[in-house]
C-alpha cells in the first residue's frame, strides 16, 4: 500500500508540474509583441491623454510583458481610425480608444458597420461635459450665458463638426430655448481649450481634462452636464444642469474596444489588465477623480448594453436636429 500512495504522490507531482508548465506556455503565448493603442483623435484632447496615461501606467508597473505603443489616426470625425482597426481583424495586439463619435459618426456619415462589429473590452469611464467660459467674460451663471444667448448667437468652439461637443451645444439650445449657437469646429479638444482661452471663442464645453489645466487662470465653468457634481479639486461647487432645472445630462465614453475576431485569449487578456490592474490601481483612481470621473470598469453584456443606451441618447439628439433619418 505505501507503495501504491508513493507512486499515486509522485504521478500527482508530475501532473501539477506539467499543468504549471503548459499553464505558464499558454499564457505566455499573448502578447507576443508591443500592443498598437489606437487614439482618434488628436494630440492633447481627452482621449489622447487617457491613452498615453494607460500606457505610461503599463510601462511603469509593467502589468503586461509588453509594451503598449499609442498612435493617432485623425480625420473623418473618427472614421479613419474606426476603418484602420476594423480592417484589421483577429490582431491580438491592437486596441482603440474610443469616444462617442464611435457610435455617432457611423449613423451620420453611414457606414456599413457600426461599434458591434468590433470585440467589446471594457468602459473605463463615462467622461463629464462642462460648460466654460473665459475668466473675463461677464457671464458668472449658467442663467446669465443662457439670457444672452436667447438675445443673440453666441459663437462656441467644439471638437469636429456634429460630434459631441456641437451636440451638446444643440441641445442646450432646444432645453433653453436659445438663439442658434454659431459653432466653430476644431480638431481636437485641447485646441478648443486654447480657443477659448486665446477668447476665439465666447464658450466651449469641453471635459476637465482639457480645460482644466488653464482653470482658474483664464477659463472657469459654469456648469456641469451630468447627474452628479464634478469630484476634481476646485470644482466641486459648479453646479450641475438638473440642479438648476434644466434636465439634461451627456457623458462622453471612454471605453476600449479592439478589432474583430481576436482571440479569447488576447480578450480576456486585456480585459484582465483593465479591470483587475489598471482600474483598480490608486494612481488610476486618483488621475480619475482629478478630472471628475468616476473609475469603473464594464465588459461583456453590461457593456454592451451601456453602450446601446448612449447611442440611443446619441442618436435621438442627431435625429431632432435633422442630421439623420
Amino acid at each position: 500500500m505505501k507503495g501504491k500512495f508513493k507512486n499515486l504522490f509522485f504521478i500527482s507531482l508530475m501532473i501539477m508540474l506539467v499543468f504549471g508548465f503548459t499553464a505558464k506556455k499558454v499564457f505566455a503565448k499573448w502578447p507576443k509583441k508591443p500592443i498598437e493603442f489606437v487614439i482618434p483623435a488628436g494630440t492633447g484632447g481627452g482621449a489622447d491623454k487617457y491613452a498615453r496615461f494607460i500606457v505610461s501606467m503599463n510601462m511603469k508597473h509593467k502589468f503586461l510583458p509588453q509594451p503598449m505603443i499609442p498612435v493617432n489616426k485623425v480625420g473623418g470625425a473618427g472614421a479613419i481610425a474606426m476603418n484602420y482597426v476594423l480592417n484589421k481583424k483577429g490582431d491580438n495586439h491592437m486596441i482603440v480608444i474610443t469616444l462617442n463619435s464611435f457610435l455617432t459618426t457611423p449613423a451620420f456619415q453611414n457606414l456599413p458597420w457600426t461599434f458591434r462589429n468590433f470585440t467589446p473590452i471594457a468602459i473605463l469611464a463615462l467622461d463629464n461635459f462642462s460648460l466654460w467660459v473665459h475668466k473675463d467674460s461677464p457671464w458668472k451663471t449658467f442663467e446669465d450665458f443662457l439670457n444672452e444667448a436667447r438675445k443673440r448667437s453666441i459663437t462656441v468652439g467644439g471638437t469636429g463638426s456634429k460630434q459631441e461637443d456641437e451636440i451638446v451645444f444643440r441641445a442646450i439650445e432646444k432645453i433653453a430655448h436659445t438663439k442658434p449657437f454659431r459653432y466653430v469646429p476644431f480638431k481636437g479638444g485641447g485646441a478648443v481649450a486654447k480657443a477659448l482661452v486665446g477668447k476665439q471663442v465666447e464658450a466651449t464645453v469641453n471635459q476637465v481634462s482639457e480645460a482644466g489645466p488653464f482653470f482658474p487662470d483664464f477659463v472657469h465653468p459654469l456648469v456641469t452636464f451630468q447627474d452628479k457634481r464634478l469630484t476634481a479639486k476646485g470644482l466641486e461647487n459648479v453646479p450641475t444642469a438638473k440642479e438648476l432645472g434644466y434636465d439634461f445630462s451627456y457623458y462622453m465614453m471612454r471605453a476600449i474596444f479592439a478589432p474583430p475576431g481576436i482571440s479569447k485569449e488576447a480578450q480576456k487578456g486585456f480585459v484582465d489588465f483593465f479591470c483587475n490592474k489598471l482600474t483598480k490601481n490608486k494612481e488610476w483612481i486618483d488621475y480619475m477623480h482629478n478630472f471628475g470621473m468616476e473609475p469603473i470598469c464594464v465588459t461583456g453584456d453590461e457593456m454592451v448594453k451601456t453602450v446601446e443606451k448612449l447611442e440611443k441618447v446619441n442618436l435621438e439628439i442627431m435625429r431632432a436636429q435633422g442630421w439623420i433619418k
